[in-house]
């Protein structure tokens, strides 16, 4: 696979999106799985343990040394570095779990090579990377779905990366990964604290409210400073909109299908969720890899 880098591509959905990336200028790679793949959350398959571990080890990430946390509504932030990485790696941690301390909605990665993987439907990811002190790299992994952007953690996670570790705001650069767009989230009902959050962000058409992530999300990146931001990974997980951009390559089955929540409710498709997952990595580790790029 050829090297890519996404700061100088174009954010159209037009193509395939493909399992393994890797981001030269940050160092960082990047795994999104795809249905084929198989369902990742515990939840709705007892394979999705074995699931977890063949992609890893596929793509050359170690499940032993991976953490996947249990996502949603805890708007916590976990920092994982050298001294602490082993409370962490290898831990696959279903969601609903009451071990509170694998249960977070952000990880910031600092100058360690642990791979950071989030099990997710239809909420978006969003991966910040930049540069601290020493030359080193820092990253995070956010979920941040509607309540979770309501709570703040987003920039809350990105605030930790410039006062705690030192991040300098103007290396930083956020990668949107895919999640359902504003068309074909539909909701009948949002109670008026979303509503002040959700801001302009937020539609009443069509009898239903229809909510922008994708714009709610650039625009609380660039309030907490960062200004490059590439879409280039974004689709639509869901596709059902008819003016989805995304249907499309659904239909034309161009597009890897991803899990979606919402599609499983409206179309009674089996529910389940894809993988996300980003590690930071070296010079040394991209020279002795068997794979091409």
């Amino acid at each position: 696979m050829p090297k890519k880098s996404y700061t100088q591509r174009d954010t159209t959905p037009d193509r395939t999106l493909e399992e393994r990336y890797l981001i030269e200028e940050g160092k960082i790679e990047i795994l999104i799985s795809a249905l084929q793949d198989g369902n990742m959350d515990p939840r709705f398959s007892e394979d999705a343990p074995s699931n977890y571990q063949a992609f890893l080890e596929k793509h050359g990430f170690s499940p032993a040394e991976a953490f996947s946390p249990a996502l949603g509504q805890s708007y916590r932030v976990i920092t994982i570095n050298e001294p602490n990485e082993e409370i962490y790696a290898g831990r696959f941690v279903k969601n609903g779990t009451s071990q509170d301390e694998y249960r977070c909605d952000a990880v910031i990665i600092c100058a360690s090579s642990v791979p950071v993987a989030f099990r997710v439907g239809d909420c978006p990811v969003v991966l910040v990377a930049g540069d601290i002190p020493g030359n080193k790299k820092i990253v995070s992994l956010v979920h941040a779905g509607r309540l979770e952007l309501s709570a703040g953690v987003l920039k809350d996670t990105i605030f930790q990366m410039v006062t705690g570790h030192k991040m300098h705001i103007r290396s930083a650069m956020a990668f949107i990964f895919p999640h359902i767009c504003k068309h074909c989230y539909a909701l009948q009902y949002v109670d008026q604290t979303a509503k002040e959050k959700a801001g302009d962000f937020l539609e009443f058409s069509n009898g239903h409210f229809h909510l922008d992530l994708l714009g709610w999300l650039k625009n609380q990146l660039k309030a907490a400073g960062i200004q490059r931001i590439s879409t280039a990974f974004f689709r639509c997980t869901a596709g059902i909109s008819p003016v989805c951009a995304s249907r499309l390559l659904h239909d034309m089955k161009i597009f890897k299908g991803l899990f979606s929540h919402y599609r499983s409710f409206h179309r009674k498709d089996p529910e389940g969720r894809f993988l996300v997952a980003a590690r930071i990595v070296n010079d040394e580790a991209i020279e002795d890899s068997s794979l091409e790029f």
